[in-house]
């Protein structure tokens, strides 16, 4: 109220204050009356000049679009509304600034409210992200490619589904109401487009699609996470092998008094290449299947897979004192080899 009665009087005060300059005007130029229309443009600029300036204030503004839109009957910014939709998008953050408190108390209940309320409203749309993750993860079991496309399908759909309902239902264009939508569930919210729907849809209309943007944000993080870690591990693996077999490499040569050239050390490698961990920390040495063998289950290969997981517990390669290979029983290199080609190979 007091911010609407100073507007008031500073806006009849300028008025009268032009009227006072054009009468003056007019008393000491009325012979000239070129010299009389070039100060009275410059008068005109003036005013509107600080007219403009003074209505940089929200309520100014309100004050002036009520003066001339309304009949001169003035409306209240505060209502139930829009006092909804300011503590709604505060806590969400979208933040519209379409309203702001202008006065000490209302700004300082505003900060308190913020400390408090901004963490509770994330924390909260963060656990209902949460639930339907989990929900759909049981339901589409490992396989969550499915559930991403169909994901990001909805991610894309929402707001152009929104902008066409809002361009049916409002002045705004399809384009203007499909970038409403885009700038609201961003939580970006730039202020520059009134409400076009009730405040009671918008409200419900900006928690799906936060929440939307929530639960989409935190699938496609956790999958290149997943595959980022998966990644790191298996370059791990493949470099703790590496220099397993480097170092069996050395005590052959060291022992026995061998010289190993590259072949005979790319066999050791191709030896690494075929050593299948386990999850108790030891590895046993895979051969060729001969015909007879039985071939694996359905269910064995989903467990291999299972263990072969980023997030599994960490292996221990010590091969030197668990795999003694037979190798070490013989007096040279050739002796144990023999025909075997698959050293040279």
């Amino acid at each position: 109220m007091k911010f609407r009665e100073e507007t008031s009087a500073r806006f009849i005060e300028m008025q009268q204050r032009f009227l006072n300059d054009v009468e003056e005007l007019k008393d000491t130029l009325s012979v000239d009356d070129e010299q009389f229309n070039i100060t009275l443009d410059a008068l005109i600029d003036n005013y509107l000049e600080k007219l403009f300036k003074s209505f940089d204030d929200p309520i100014a503004k309100n004050y002036f679009d009520s003066l001339f839109y309304n009949g001169g009957q003035y409306v209240d910014l505060w209502t139930m509304d829009s006092s909804v939709l300011f503590t709604a998008t505060t806590m969400v953050p979208v933040g519209f600034g379409l309203i702001t408190p202008l006065t000490f108390e209302g700004r300082l209940f505003l900060l308190i409210y913020a400390i408090v309320g901004i963490p509770l409203a994330l924390v909260t749309i963060s656990d209902i992200g949460k639930f339907f993750c989990d929900a759909i993860f049981k339901l589409f079991r490992e396989s969550t490619f499915p559930f991403m496309v169909a994901l990001l399908i909805l991610l894309i759909s929402y707001p152009l589904a929104g902008g066409v309902f809002i361009h049916k239902v409002s002045h705004l264009s399809l384009f203007d109401s499909v970038y409403y939508c885009c700038i609201t569930i961003l939580t970006v919210g730039f202020g520059d487009i009134d409400p076009p729907i009730p405040v009671p849809y918008l409200i419900l209309f900006i928690v799906v699609g936060v929440t939307l943007v929530t639960i989409s944000v935190d699938v496609i993080a956790t999958q290149v996470i997943h595959q980022i870690h998966y990644m790191g591990r298996q370059m791990e693996k493949a470099r703790v092998i590496a220099d397993k077999m480097m170092q069996m490499a050395q005590k052959i040569s060291i022992n026995k008094g061998l010289g190993l050239g590259m072949t005979q050390l790319g066999a050791f490698a191709r030896m690494g290449m075929m050593i299948n961990l386990t999850s108790n920390g030891g590895a046993i040495i895979r051969s060729s299947k001969q015909p007879g063998d039985e071939q694996e289950t359905g269910e064995e290969e989903q467990e291999e897979q299972r263990r072969s997981t980023a997030f599994d517990p960490e292996v221990d390669l010590d091969l030197i004192d668990k795999l003694v290979p037979s190798i070490y029983h013989f007096q040279n290199w050739d002796d144990a080899v023999g025909d075997n080609e698959t050293f040279y190979a």
